[in-house]
């Protein structure tokens, strides 16, 4: 038992070295303040262990300068790991110096103590009285963290709140080792007590390293219960759409999540500040002329003495030239691993994706808001002179100016009729921009569907011939629906004019009446050119007539149909088109019933 005994207390003291030269590695490898402290700390508890058991083994030849040694480098192991947590929740400047004057204090009063070196010495009051101060004084610089730590990491992210539990549970770690330590010390004459504290103190060792320094697969795990929001954000940048800043406040929220950061701002390529997070817009400026636009990502030391945060910078490259993405370090994450930097990249690059879509669509939606100002502009600009001629063809008409020569009296019905293509037109136009701004009101009330279709065919009468024959078929019984009845009259007429229009070579055009289970449907036919199945993605959109050889001639702007779906939608309803290439057309209106129609 002896021997295993031994063996332990070898191996527990080879772990605290390995682990103060692990500490030391990193902290030579980053330079950074807190992995300093950590180091410091780590390797003062090594240093304590070594110097225990070369007391032990060389009988105690080191004699006072060895036990107070031992004692010194202890309490300069909870002031480090004090100091350390301070990196992350900083300590006021006075609790700060008073923690180094009782620290100090503790030291010298150890040190005048000269606490005997002999395992089974019994210790006079005054020692005891020093003694008792020094584990309170340790215990005080130790035990503080890990109420701090666990206390602030209620309600913080995921990353954060792990990081800082495991802060936590890296000094509780610390605890559990010297408490355990000293009972072995308390029980040594129990040699299975002995053996279970040493086998706790060794086992709690590792769990010191990795709260404090945590590996890769660690941070991961606290990542790991964020990941599926983590890819919801992910489509969030590459299909929603609003304006860039919004969408980069909505970016920033993310990395300085998912990463465990302080604070981020991102600038655009001119290099203003799309958005900030936890830094206002004037630092944030600042610190984008000091970084400058790097042609990769990279990891900056900022400057500022021992309280320099760490700045990951990940190039944007946009459309417009490169922006940036800068996140940096905060109190809880001093620092960044390669998987932040990594993973950082890859959420950069759907930034940049969702920056530069959200861009095509901001000037997508400013030219049709020009294009909209236009159409209101030239509509309502067209109107007042288009009143005025038709107001003089009629008194043309009429006689009311005088007579006009024969010659001139054939012309009028041309003109006529050009003016009210031309005033069509215009009120297309006006109907067009009504609907991009959100002003067309509809006046609706309970009407027959067919004698909504009866009144249209009427009115498209004038424009039939004798070799497009306009047929109505309506069905028996009621078609009740509610519907603005001059617009839905309107939507049919423009169906039957295209279907006029459109069958130059003449022949039937039919408008059929008929209901179905939850919706009145008026259907138009005709026999005439067709729609090229290629074509069929433009055919309800604004101005998007469909020019072929065989229609170029025909005049339109490509405003009436997409009209009409709007109309129609608006409603509750909708249009949907078949054609067949050189055999005809139907566009089917259907809109709900105003109540279920068995049948």
């Amino acid at each position: 038992m002896t021997e295993v005994l031994q063996a332990l207390q070898y191996a527990t003291s080879l772990v605290f070295v390995l682990l103060g030269l692990l500490t030391l590695r990193d902290y030579l490898l980053h330079r950074e303040r807190s992995r300093g402290l950590l180091a410091l700390a780590i390797g003062c508890l090594g240093l304590v262990s070594l110097l225990g058991q070369a007391q032990a083994l060389s009988g105690y030849a080191l004699g006072q300068v060895g036990q107070d040694l031992v004692l010194v480098i202890l309490m300069v192991s909870g002031y480090a790991l004090l100091l350390f947590r301070s990196s992350f929740i900083r300590l006021r400047p006075r609790a700060q110096m008073f923690s180094f004057a009782g620290v100090l204090a503790v030291i010298l009063l150890v040190l005048v103590a000269n606490v005997p070196y002999q395992p089974n010495a019994r210790l006079n009051p005054f020692q005891q009285v020093s003694v008792g101060l020094l584990v309170l004084a340790w215990a005080a610089c130790v035990i503080e963290p890990i109420v701090r730590f666990w206390l602030a990491s209620i309600g913080r992210p995921a990353v954060l709140r792990e990081r800082l539990r495991a802060l936590s549970v890296g000094y509780a770690a610390l605890v559990l080792i010297v408490l355990f330590a000293g009972l072995a010390t308390a029980a040594s004459q129990h040699p299975f007590v002995r053996l279970a504290t040493q086998l706790i103190a060794l086992l709690a060792a590792p769990l010191l390293y990795v709260s404090f320094s945590p590996p890769l697969w660690l941070r991961f795990t606290w990542r790991n219960p964020e990941e599926v929001a983590y890819r919801e954000s992910i489509k969030d940048l590459l299909l929603f759409s609003p304006t860039r800043q919004r969408l980069a406040e909505r970016a920033l929220e993310w990395a300085v999540r998912f990463v465990g950061a302080d604070s981020a701002f991102i600038a655009d390529s001119d290099g203003s500040v799309l958005a900030a997070r936890g830094i206002d817009e004037v630092q944030a400026e600042r610190l984008r002329a000091q970084l400058g636009a790097p042609a990769r990502e990279a990891m900056l030391r900022l400057p500022g003495g021992e309280d320099a945060q760490s700045a990951l910078v990940v190039p944007l490259p946009l459309n417009s030239g490169t922006g940036v993405l800068v996140v940096l370090s905060g109190p809880f994450t001093p620092f960044f691993g390669t998987d932040e930097i990594g993973r950082l990249t890859a959420y950069a690059t759907n930034l940049t994706i969702g920056l530069d879509r959200t861009t095509l669509t901001e000037r997508i939606a400013a030219l049709e808001r020009t294009k909209t100002e236009f159409l209101n502009l030239a509509s309502h600009e067209l109107r007042g002179p288009i009143t005025v001629i038709r107001g003089y063809l009629s008194m043309l008409e009429r006689g009311s100016l005088g007579e006009i020569p024969e010659s001139a009296q054939r012309a009028l019905p041309v003109l006529t009729a050009k003016a009210d293509e031309m005033n069509a037109l215009v009120e297309q136009m006006i109907e067009a921009a009504r609907l991009e701004e959100g002003r067309l009101e509809l006046s609706t009330r309970r009407a027959d569907l067919r004698e909504v279709a009866r009144i249209a065919v009427e009115m498209a009468r004038p424009i039939s011939d004798s070799e497009h024959a306009l047929v109505l078929e309506s069905s028996e019984a009621e078609v009740p629906v509610m519907v603005d009845v001059d617009r839905i009259a309107t939507v049919i007429g423009n169906l039957l004019s295209n279907a006029i229009k459109y069958s130059p070579g003449g022949g039937q055009v039919t408008c059929r009446v008929a209901r179905e289970k939850y919706v009145g449907t008026i259907t138009v036919s005709d026999k005439g050119v067709g729609i090229p199945p290629d074509r069929f993605d433009r055919l309800f959109t604004r101005f998007g007539r469909i020019v072929t050889p065989e229609t170029s001639h025909i005049p339109g702007t490509g405003l009436g149909l997409y009209l009409s779906r709007e109309l129609a939608r608006l409603h509750g309803g909708d249009i949907t088109a078949t054609s067949v290439l050189g055999k005809g057309s139907s566009f089917v209106l259907a809109v709900p019933l105003l109540e279920e129609v068995p049948t």
